[in-house]
């Protein structure tokens, strides 16, 4: 989150300190960070119980605003890699591996590659066959056992901006991760946990 405080004007919680390894004196992993008052946009107004997680129209304009803004500032954050962000001693920012894919990834190509190498449709055969129609089942099939090489194939062809810099990414940007107070207006984001580079 050090990385968005710096080169952003996304407002993040400020990290205390945290270990990963749960090999500590707690014994689980953690992080110490500072509160950010408000609610998640899910909760307020009477929780999804009421509302279904939505936006009540009158607040959609000013949050979606609010969220297209926090997008481009992600967007504007760059780095020379895909992968994960990682701090250095030094303060500088390097990029280590993707969690079950690999890296750090020079280019979209590789990161794309290795992706179709690692797909995995996350339906089986036999559910797949019991939830359509006879008629296509082969051919759906047929599709998902093809994905990975057909994949690959264009891999080198899915971007006109091969080479970096590359974006930062949260993969969990949701209403409940989005912090914002009784009008909804957005007062912060959590949950970069995930957060990495891509294409």
């Amino acid at each position: 989150m050090a990385i968005l405080r710096e080169r952003s004007n996304i407002a993040v919680p400020r990290v205390f300190g945290y270990e990963t390894n749960d090999s500590n004196p707690v014994g689980v992993a953690f992080i110490l960070m500072e509160f950010l008052p408000g609610n998640v946009a899910m909760d307020v107004d009477g929780g999804y119980e009421t509302h279904n997680g939505e936006i009540p129209p009158q607040h959609k304009t000013t949050f979606y605003n609010e969220v297209a803004q926090i997008q481009v500032e992600m967007a504007s954050v760059r780095l020379s890699r895909i992968g994960t962000i990682i701090k250095c001693t030094d303060g500088s920012y390097d990029i280590g591996p993707l969690p079950d894919l690999g890296g750090p990834f020079d280019t979209e190509t590789a990161f794309f590659e290795a992706w179709a190498a690692k797909a995995k449709f996350p339906k089986s055969s036999d559910i797949i066959r019991k939830s359509m129609n006879n008629g296509l089942v082969n051919e759906v099939l047929s599709s998902i056992s093809e994905f990975p090489r057909r994949m690959k194939a264009v891999a080198s062809r899915l971007s006109s901006c091969d080479n970096g810099p590359f974006p930062l990414w949260h993969p969990d940007f949701l209403h409940s991760n989005i912090i914002v107070d009784e009008s909804y207006k957005i007062l912060g984001v959590i949950d970069w946990e995930g957060a990495c580079t891509v294409p």
